[in-house]
């Protein structure tokens, strides 16, 4: 498993970069362009590596592979194209993959000058298949396989607001020297969870078919934004429906299959997402973080935030004046 960590050395030329002690890192040199790989091995076979780089001129990586993997690969700015077992597979920012391979000759292009941002859970299938049985809690749900005589498969999902916040809290706790381990650990735990999910629902663990025609992804994808921007004084959902050209209930089983969760409840993690980073980031108090989101009374978004993060809003500010 660690040879696709250490192939990033000479095919990019960089540097072992010992500052992190909390994780094993790989510094681009200066010739060659600005970032890092950086590394940790946690308890239970599993692999975190957060890829943060910007090159200088284009650049081609090859990466060989024997053992058979899984890997879940987060892409939160950038993307790009690599070519794996005769299959060009795409990388799309705010998208994940859960990528299954065995014997595997990969090559990726990097574009001069576009900021990227990776991070990735490995681990090897025989692991792998421990957790879907563990995280299904018995259930008799089919734990993903290579197809039979193929070497490589790759499954792209959209980042839902949940993942993403677990995605955030471990890229920026990463850099800090002082976080115990047991933190990210659990993180990426729960990062990998919240992943089994949502490939479970949409994927269909009991092979359901999916409600999606056509450019239906899109639309739901769409649907999303539309709140993003909007969430302060959100569509009601035959608005938003119409809006994207979608029947209500469509969107409904489309945000249920894509996100794992309904449309509301995209909208509430998004909201509570954004108010945390108002507090944390804005510098904005309770109120003025809950009207910012469009929660018009602070005691329904002090019980929101409290069931979503397990602590009040105002202990998140109180935690973040004693850390200045």
């Amino acid at each position: 498993m660690h040879q696709h960590f250490y192939q990033y050395k000479p095919g990019l030329d960089m540097i072992d970069d010992d500052r992190d002690l909390t994780m094993e890192t790989l510094r681009l040199p200066e010739h060659v362009g600005a970032g890092e790989v950086r590394r940790m091995i946690l308890r239970g076979g599993l692999e975190l590596c957060i890829t943060e780089y910007r090159m200088f001129a284009e650049r081609i990586t090859t990466f060989k592979g024997t053992d058979s993997l899984v890997e879940l690969n987060y892409c939160l700015k950038g993307g790009g194209v690599f070519e794996v077992a005769g299959q060009r597979v795409e990388i799309r920012a705010n998208e994940w993959q859960l990528l299954l391979m065995k014997d595997v000759l990969a090559s990726m292009k990097h574009e001069p000058g576009r900021e990227m941002c990776f991070l990735g859970i490995r681990m090897k299938e025989e692991d792998f298949r421990e957790y879907v049985r563990a995280g299904m809690d018995g259930e008799a749900s089919p734990v993903p396989r290579l197809p039979e005589g193929r070497t490589f498969h790759a499954a792209n999902r959209p980042i839902t607001p949940e993942i993403g916040e677990v995605l955030r809290q471990l890229a920026g706790q990463a850099r800090n020297e002082t976080l115990k381990r047991l933190y990210m650990e659990s993180k990426t735990m729960e990062l990998l969870l919240l992943s089994l999910r949502q490939y479970y629902a949409s994927e269909g663990g009991q092979r359901t078919k999916s409600v999606l025609r056509g450019n239906d992804l899109d639309k739901i994808k769409r649907a999303r934004a539309v709140l993003l921007d909007r969430m302060v004084n959100p569509p009601a959902l035959l608005e938003l429906a119409r809006l994207v050209g979608l029947n209500d209930n469509k969107l409904k089983l489309g945000f249920k299959e894509v996100f794992g969760n309904t449309v509301f409840g995209v909208l509430r993690e998004m909201r509570l997402e954004h108010a945390r980073r108002c507090m944390e980031e804005g510098g904005m108090n309770v109120g003025e973080a809950a009207c910012a989101v469009g929660y018009s009374n602070p005691g329904h978004f002090a019980e929101a935030f409290r069931n979503k993060y397990g602590i009040q809003p105002h202990t998140l500010l109180v935690r973040g004046k004693s850390s200045v």
